[in-house]
């Protein structure tokens, strides 16, 4: 049994398999109270599928690992935060699992000594919405003969306001996707927004880049003014 995330032509086998892997869905079944009848089914639609593991990305080779380490485990991190705006591929072999999902959340942590990074997954069925284009009602115009009122000028401020954060002592590109997106796992945004900023304050204390573990914006520096798209 092997586990694989697949995202366009690049993919990954988690290296350590899962102890266990839970499926869970919901359906759209409603429970409707009928006069005389009291409480009826009505049968809807079946849910998503939602799909949730943990294991860990080994920082030096096991015996019960499905492969020799072949990565850094921070490689691993930054690779599925890549994914988390696209569809991936997630794939159980020997199991009926072949399935197109979103990545619901994704969190990790290094809490022991030996550098291996532990994680929890969760997964959601991706299923594309399907619409019809509706049809242009062709309206015959309407005859009138009063004036049209002149249109009123308004000014209005095209420029839209940006939000900014100035880094303090205690921030982390992780706890600030915390705070704006409500998911540390989105740093990468605002890394990406930021990049020339972040490096040049790395460079600034000595620093060749804002990178720790292949991680980049691990490092930031109070008093720089950060972009939150």
């Amino acid at each position: 049994m092997e586990y694989w995330l697949k995202c366009g032509k690049d993919s990954i086998q988690l290296p350590i398999r899962p102890g266990a892997f839970e499926v869970s869905q919901e359906n759209t079944h409603q429970t409707v109270n009928v006069q005389t009848l009291g409480n009826v089914s009505i049968l809807g639609k079946r849910g998503l599928k939602a799909f949730s593991l943990k294991s860990f990305f080994p920082a030096r080779d096991y015996p019960f690992a499905d492969y020799p380490k072949d990565r850094n485990p921070w490689d691993y991190v930054k690779k599925i935060s890549s994914w988390q705006e696209k569809k991936v591929r997630f794939i159980i072999t020997k199991t009926k699992i072949n399935t197109m999902v979103t990545i619901q959340s994704f969190s990790y942590s290094e809490e022991d000594g030996t550098g291996d990074i532990k994680y929890s997954l969760s997964l959601m069925e991706y299923r594309a919405p399907k619409y019809t284009k509706p049809v242009k009602a062709v309206l015959e115009p309407v005859k009138t003969t009063e004036k049209k009122p002149k249109k009123k000028t308004t000014r209005t401020d095209s420029k839209k306001k940006v939000k900014t954060h100035t880094v303090n002592g205690n921030d982390t590109l992780w706890g600030l996707a915390k705070k704006y997106y409500g998911s540390g796992s989105y740093y990468t945004k605002i890394y990406n927004a930021n990049t020339t900023v972040i490096e040049n304050a790395a460079k600034k204390h000595g620093l060749v880049s804002s990178s720790h573990n292949g991680v980049k914006g691990w490092w930031i520096y109070p008093g720089t003014k950060l972009v939150i798209p």
